[in-house]
């Protein structure tokens, strides 16, 4: 993989890299991560990495690591010089593993490491994440030289690695006290970063934002030097993190205590979840359902999951969408796996189908904890629903394998009182002879508690749930049927409540078939039929869709979000035993521009009564101005 030459008689050598490996460190280092503080958390993992191997040799060679020495990561910063230090510990380097390790791409030493372990029957692995060797080359997107300096436990000599990520690089021997590794990153110049800013490494406050985001729950303390107290270190990282110990230590405050400081929300969450893996995958996850909802929650397309990915401790991704569905994006938390496998930058999964139990996991858990919190705390839960189930109910649309779950942790707005009902006490409540579920979608619930579609269920003594939130529209076109009874919209298609309503209708159009034509005729191509009603009782007309046309409130979503929406025309019922559907008929027999001008006049009135505007407002002003002065 590498030439070699020697340069000196002080044993100090130079080495090129070929052209196909001088092209993949390039690649490295200009395409291979999104963000350039990632050379921060790839040097940290390293060194953890090395204090684990560390661990696990002197288990069988308990000189390598004398009692009671403490194991960490030191970070150094001269901000002046602009040389930045990541030291550790921990198992270091020999001469051959510099060469090996350092001067050849994707050829990791820690995955060797992991492979002999295997092979020697290891079973209590280390939790090691350095699988590619391709980390520390991350190092070049920000510096213009490295140096490493490494001395291996159990040996006397050190060996200096030098390159600046061009050509080659050359391999020397030097003086080093401690056992260890030490790399020294001389920084370029300051750059803009993505969002525009200037990203200066060189600024001891900077690498600490980095590892607080990135390695914070790394095992071994990470220390740097108090500003203005040269000599004087502090811990920068958490270490231990609250989700991998047992559950039965942690105190409820304590989980409050990270919510707030992981998410920054200042209210105590609603709900907490404390997961780990079942099976063949090791894997912790801490999840929460927050108070309040984000302002912009309901924007599916702009909100992404609020999961974070861990894997061993070291951030992965802020955002992780392959932890949680959609429909679960209010839920906050992490994920921290131990064996999940990466690709080589980290910063995308490798195979995501080895996040598909973790997902189905977690969903199936956060159902399961909301139909406690409704059962136990139903407050609380009213709360949750309020701030996100029009979220959750997103998933009546996304997600077909968790309908019947999403279903029965849903809460719905009814003509049966104040407040919600859950879907199973509106089927405890049904009557007999009630034969659906009866569902009224509409702007508000003041719009829906006055529609005339309402009026014959109410005679009949039949609940509605009045479905108000715009997902409801989506959710109605798969939700079809609960509990072995059809879910029947009362705002679309011919209504009949039941054989005895029906036969009466049939009867009344024999009688009315005139009047439905003439109306017909008068308003022409502004509907698509006319007929009588079996859902009205007070009002004289109401105006219903076709099955399967788009909703009023469907077409105004696609106009809010600049879709055209083609023409449409609406059914006109009439309400033959109320008193304007009689003067009507009266009217007709007439003829002339009394008749047309009522027609006019109850069309208009039938689309302001369902919370539309008339089809045609200035034809409909006229004809109320008209009969207004007529007396």
């Amino acid at each position: 993989m590498t030439q070699n030459s020697t340069t000196s008689a002080a044993s100090a050598s130079s080495h090129v890299f070929q052209a196909e490996i001088e092209q993949l460190l390039d690649l490295v280092i200009h395409s291979l991560y999104t963000h350039k503080e990632i050379f921060l958390r790839e040097l940290v993992s390293n060194a953890s990495d090395a204090l684990d191997k560390l661990r696990v040799a002197a288990l069988t060679d308990a000189s390598l690591l004398p009692a009671g020495e403490e194991l960490a990561i030191r970070i150094e910063v001269d901000e002046k010089r602009r040389i930045v230090r990541v030291i550790d510990n921990g198992i270091g380097m020999s001469a051959a593993d510099v060469v090996e390790n350092l001067g050849t791409i994707a050829r990791s030493g820690t995955r060797r490491f992991l492979e002999q372990l295997k092979a020697a029957g290891g079973s209590d692995l280390p939790r090691l994440i350095g699988q590619f060797g391709v980390g520390f080359y991350a190092s070049f997107m920000v510096a213009r030289e490295v140096v490493v300096e490494t001395r291996r436990a159990g040996e006397a000599s050190a060996t200096r690695w030098r390159s600046s990520g061009r050509g080659g690089f050359t391999v020397e021997p030097c003086e080093r006290a401690e056992r260890g590794t030490q790399v020294e990153l001389h920084l370029a110049e300051a750059e803009e970063g993505p969002q525009g800013t200037l990203e200066d490494f060189a600024q001891a406050w900077r690498l600490e934002g980095i590892v607080k985001r990135y390695s914070d729950f790394v095992e071994y303390p990470i220390r740097m030097e108090e500003p203005g107290k040269p000599g004087t270190w502090k811990t920068v990282n958490a270490r231990k993190p609250l989700w991998s110990r047992p559950k039965s230590e942690i105190q409820p405050d304590e989980y409050v205590e990270f919510y707030k400081s992981f998410t920054g929300d200042f209210e105590e969450p609603l709900e907490t979840l404390h997961l780990s893996a079942e099976g063949g995958s090791v894997w912790q996850a801490l999840l929460f359902v927050p108070r309040t909802r984000p302002f912009d929650a309901l924007h599916s397309l702009q909100q992404k999951s609020q999961v974070h990915l861990y894997v061993k401790r070291v951030h992965i991704a802020p955002d992780c969408e392959e932890l949680v569905p959609v429909w679960l994006r209010f839920v906050r938390g992490l994920v921290d796996s131990d064996d999940l496998p990466l690709n080589i930058s980290r910063e995308t999964l490798q195979h995501n189908r080895n996040l598909k139990p973790i997902r189905s996991r977690i969903t199936r858990k956060c159902l399961e904890a909301l139909a406690k919190l409704r059962d136990a705390r139903p407050a609380d839960y009213a709360v949750f629903w309020r701030e996100h189930g029009a979220v959750l109910k997103e998933g009546l649309w996304h997600d077909d394998g968790f309908r019947e779950e999403i279903l029965a942790v849903s809460s719905w707005s009814s003509t049966h009182g104040d407040g919600t009902t859950t879907l199973a006490q509106y089927v405890e409540r049904m009557p007999a002879a009630q034969k659906a579920i009866y569902v009224l979608p509409a702007p508000d619930a003041r719009a829906a508690a006055a529609s005339p579609h309402l009026e014959a269920c109410r005679k009949k003594g039949y609940e509605v749930l009045l479905l108000t939130d715009p997902v409801d529209e989506f959710v109605l076109l798969k939700w079809t049927e609960h509990a072995g009874k059809p879910v029947q919209r009362l705002d679309r298609g011919v209504l009949d409540l039941d054989e005895e309503a029906r036969a009466e209708r049939e009867r009344k159009e024999k009688d009315h078939a005139r009047l439905v034509e003439d109306v017909q005729r008068t308003l022409g191509e502004r509907v698509e039929s006319v007929r009588l009603s079996s859902r009205l009782v007070d009002s004289p007309a109401v105006l219903a869709e076709s099955e399967g046309a788009l909703s009023p409130q469907l077409e105004r979503m696609m106009r809010q979000a600049g879709q055209s929406v083609p023409d449409k025309r609406r059914v006109l019922e009439l309400n033959p035993d109320h008193a304007v559907v009689q003067r009507l008929a009266a009217l007709r027999e007439q003829g002339g521009e009394p008749f047309e001008r009522a027609v006019e006049l109850v069309h208009g009135l039938a689309a302001i009564s369902d919370g539309q505007a008339p089809s045609d407002p200035r034809r409909f002003a006229r004809a109320l101005s008209e009969l207004l002065a007529s007396g």
